[in-house]
């Protein structure tokens, strides 16, 4: 709450962003020394907050965005840590720590009084609210004091430039009810509906329900293909991992494009997508007809299933995957034959490099005999890196595929 009235107060923002930088490098050593806190486990929230007041201020944003963002951290944040404390008596992890639905509800309404203050009474507060208190739920070691500054600033600098459809209420009702039914149908699992959540508004509310579309489509054609195997772990239920492996960034490229308006970053949102769909039809089509599979880099037979591994009818299927999406976003969206090549070849690239980062990088188990990706105390890691697996190697595609589209159009 000090660094909010110094935020209001200050004439010099550049230096007071440098200030919280420097602060944040300084609380980074003693986090990981573990001096002076008053806790055991490991957490690097103290050094990370500062670290977001710094970004912000650095950023072409309304200083009232920025301070609603830092006291939604010192009060929403603070009242609903110590309400899950003392006061929650079931807890779940959602990411990597365990959260409350009592701190979420806390966390919620807290923000909703922080939020009226700022914008007054209107619809959009409780929206306003939603997506902080959401994203509040998936944290590592204290990285909801970075990333909830951040994105309570963002999401009110968003909404106030922002004029809502009146059919949006009813489209985001009809969303939440659908939601609902996947969790019970087990399509999803509780943190992976949350996730869903929490990026299905920040599309709805950013720029419109239409562009939710092709992220659905990805959604349902992968939650069926993946019955075709039913022993797989994707079969029971994508959990917060694999939704933000999938959809991050995405979201993300829309986010850029909400605040820009530079429709590079809608085509980067369509390629995301087109990445994600073609690599889980090729997973789940390949897996299913277990034809010989070839490691892409080696070009050795490998065991169905194993990242890396390409066969004939997967590829096909990722292709076909790929460009149906892109020729169905070029009807929705009136977009040039231009872009809808783009997309589809942005799929298809992205399920050929997703496989090459699966054979050099993803990290592989030997069990007895067998290869498997699944971690445990006994196996032993014969290939890539033990902290990269399969939703690690979906994002690095996508920063890579996408990265490279946007690179290509703007040159």
């Amino acid at each position: 709450m000090t660094c909010a009235y110094v935020v209001y107060y200050t004439n010099a923002r550049l230096e007071l962003a440098y200030i919280f930088l420097g602060f944040s490098i300084i609380l980074f050593y003693i986090a990981h020394k573990n001096i002076l806190l008053p806790s055991t486990r490991k957490s690097y929230g103290i050094a990370l907050f500062p670290m977001s007041f710094g970004t912000l201020l650095l950023l072409p944003l309304d200083k009232m965005s920025i301070i609603f963002g830092i006291v939604t951290l010192g009060i929403s944040d603070a009242l609903a840590g110590l309400v899950g404390e003392h006061f929650a008596r079931k807890k779940h992890v959602f990411l990597y720590e365990s959260k409350s639905w009592l701190g979420f509800t806390t966390f919620y309404f807290c923000t909703v009084c922080i939020g009226y203050f700022f914008i007054g009474f209107t619809p959009i507060l409780f929206i306003l609210a939603l997506i902080p208190a959401l994203s509040e739920l998936f944290s590592y070691r204290g990285s909801d004091n970075f990333t909830v500054p951040i994105i309570a600033t963002l999401w009110l600098s968003i909404l106030t430039n922002y004029v809502l459809p009146n059919e949006t209420w009813i489209v985001y009702l009809f969303i939440v009810l659908v939601l609902i039914i996947v969790y019970y149908k087990k399509w999803l699992t509780m943190a992976g509906t949350t996730a869903a959540m929490l990026l299905a508004s920040m599309i709805i509310f950013s720029v419109g329900f239409k562009y939710l579309i092709p992220i659905s489509i990805f959604f349902v054609v992968g939650s069926l293909t993946s019955k075709l195997h039913p022993k797989s772990k994707d079969a029971s239920g994508r959990n917060a991992f694999q939704v933000f492996a999938n959809g991050l960034v995405a979201v993300i490229a829309i986010i850029i494009y909400a605040f820009t308006k530079n429709e590079l970053f809608i085509i980067a949102y369509f390629a995301s997508v087109a990445i994600s769909f073609a690599d889980t039809l090729s997973s789940d089509v390949g897996i299913f007809f277990r034809h010989k599979t070839y490691d892409i880099t080696s070009l050795q037979p490998t065991k169905v299933g194993i990242s890396g591994g390409i066969s004939f009818v997967g590829t096909i299927a990722g292709i076909l995957g790929a460009f149906s999406l892109a020729l169905i976003i070029k009807v929705i969206f009136e977009l040039d034959y231009f872009s809808m090549c783009l997309i589809g070849l942005s799929g298809t690239l992205g399920m050929i490099v997703d496989s090459i980062l699966g054979s050099l990088w993803q990290s592989k188990y030997k069990e007895n005999d067998d290869i498997t990706e699944e971690k445990t105390s006994t196996n032993q890691l014969i290939n890539g890196f033990s902290w990269l697996n399969n939703d690690g190697v979906n994002i690095l595609t996508n920063l890579i595929v996408v990265g490279l589209i946007i690179w290509i159009t703007i040159v």
